[in-house]
């Protein structure tokens, strides 16, 4: 078990240089390498760019969850989020889970977005979170996101999130939550397909660029690939649409530590 323990703590290590790592969170975000600062209408916008939110045109509730990321049952992470438009704008309640017993990080957010007119809306998230390390305690920290979404043209979106606007720290430590920046376009030339492009920079590190595409068979169908830089990440994904049901699965391979299956259930309700 010690063993095992040292294993993880060095492949955490590895993944991130902090806590609450900057993450997509939705099968259908990471199979299009995470570019979705500009999607519309996509269920996990609460986690991707809070300026969105509003898009999104009916309630849903969706779960998110990968069993072994890198083959590794210890960093399994799980996340849920829950939509609820109004006439006063978009809520957002949503969570996510990493880690086992010796090492966890819980995230609990709300969010809110709104139209300014029909060319523009923007957003805000509130997180709490909550690291418990065995032997070494407990810590929580609250942090802040904003979002902005412009509607270029109607095939044509640009959006804007920053993440720890007011660089949050936790721990007796006063360790530094990830501090990031995100902006990108998304782009739909024909109704069936659009294409993604995000350029992501996390104060600590060089700018990473993540680029996917997604393409509808039949409004049933969703075939996915994308792509992420430093580092390299490839993915591929499928989605299948049901009456109120949709099924997202992704599969990612990290140029050094392997490869992550992922899945995601949404529930698509009044609205839609």
């Amino acid at each position: 078990m010690k063993k095992q323990a040292w294993m993880v703590f060095l492949l955490i290590a590895f993944r991130v240089d902090a806590a609450f790592e900057h993450m997509p969170r939705g099968s259908n975000v990471v199979a299009t390498g995470g570019a979705s600062t500009a999607i519309l209408d996509n269920p996990w916008a609460a986690f991707s760019s809070p300026g969105t939110l509003p898009s999104i045109t009916g309630r849903v509730i969706s779960f998110d969850y990968s069993p072994q990321p890198f083959g590794i049952k210890e960093l399994a992470q799980g996340s849920f989020t829950y939509v609820e438009p109004t006439s006063a704008g978009t809520f957002s309640i949503s969570g996510s889970r990493f880690g086992f017993d010796l090492y966890r990080e819980v995230d609990f957010q709300v969010s809110y977005g709104r139209s300014v007119t029909d060319l523009f809306a923007v957003g805000g998230t509130l997180h709490y979170d909550h690291l418990s390390i065995e032997r070494y305690g407990s810590a929580h920290a609250f942090a802040c996101d904003i979002g902005t979404l412009a509607r270029l043209s109607d095939c044509l979106q640009w959006g804007f999130t920053a993440f720890n606007v007011q660089g949050a720290s936790i721990g007796a430590s006063h360790e530094r939550l990830p501090r990031v920046f995100v902006t990108g376009i998304a782009y739909q030339p024909i109704p069936e397909a659009h294409l993604a492009a995000d350029l992501e920079k996390d104060i600590r590190y060089p700018l990473e660029l993540h680029g996917g595409v997604q393409y509808s068979l039949l409004d049933v169908i969703a075939l996915r690939a994308g792509t992420t830089t430093d580092p390299s990440v490839f993915s591929i994904g499928l989605g299948v649409r049901y009456s109120l049901l949709q099924l997202d699965y992704a599969f990612t391979n990290h140029e050094d530590l392997g490869p992550t299956h992922q899945v995601s259930l949404s529930l698509f309700l009044a609205g839609h």
